[in-house]
C-alpha cells in the first residue's frame, strides 16, 4: 500500500465505517459522497439531508454515473488528497478498467449488525437499512489483495492510523471544524 504522505490515495469503503467523520478530522482527506454523482440532485432533493436522502425511491439516476464519480475521485487524487469513496461494484470495476490504483476497507461479515446500528444512529431511512446485507454481498470485494478488513468496533481511522497512512499532523483541531 502507498504510504507516501505527499501523494494522493483512493480508498473505498463500505457504509458507516467512518468515511465522512475521517474527512472532517483531517485536512488532507476528502469524502466524495457517491449519491451526489449517482443521482440527479434537484430542488426537492437538495433540501433533504444526505443521509436521509439515501434509499429514497424518488431519486433519479444520473446517466453519467459512475464515470462522473471516478473523474472526481481522480481529480482529488491528483491534488494529493486521500479521497474516500463508496466501494460500489460499478465504481470499483471502472477504476480497475482505467488502471487507477486504489484500496478497499471493508467490514468483516460479523460486523454487519454493528454497521446497521451505525446507519440507524446517523439517520438513514428504513429502506436503506433494510438493504445493507444485500448490498454487502453485492459489492463484496473480489480483488482480495486490495482489501483491508475492518473488525468489530473498528473505524476507518483506526485502520489508516495502524497502516501509517494518516498523518496525525494533518488532524484538524476540534475548534477548527
Amino acid at each position: 500500500m502507498n504510504t507516501n504522505m505527499n501523494s494522493g490515495m483512493l480508498i473505498g469503503g463500505f457504509k458507516a465505517i467512518g468515511k465522512s467523520t475521517l474527512a472532517r478530522k483531517y485536512s488532507n482527506v476528502v469524502d466524495i459522497e457517491s449519491s451526489n454523482f449517482e443521482y440527479v440532485i434537484d430542488e426537492n432533493m437538495r433540501n433533504i439531508p444526505v443521509e436521509q436522502r439515501k434509499g429514497l425511491k424518488s431519486r433519479i439516476k444520473n446517466p453519467e454515473f459512475p464515470l462522473n464519480y471516478c473523474e472526481e475521485l481522480i481529480d482529488n487524487f491528483k491534488r494529493n488528497k486521500i479521497a474516500l469513496f463508496a466501494c460500489k461494484r460499478e465504481v470499483v470495476d471502472l477504476l480497475r478498467q482505467m488502471g487507477v490504483s486504489y484500496c478497499i476497507v471493508y467490514p468483516e461479515e460479523d460486523m454487519l449488525d454493528e454497521i446497521i446500528a451505525r446507519c440507524q444512529k446517523r439517520g438513514n431511512n428504513e429502506r436503506f437499512i433494510s438493504r445493507i446485507r444485500d448490498v454487502y454481498y453485492a459489492d463484496f470485494p473480489t480483488d482480495s489483495e486490495r482489501v483491508i478488513w475492518l473488525k468489530k468496533g473498528e473505524y476507518l481511522e483506526d485502520i489508516l492510523l495502524k497502516e501509517g497512512i494518516l498523518d496525525i499532523d494533518r488532524r484538524i483541531e476540534e475548534d477548527e471544524r
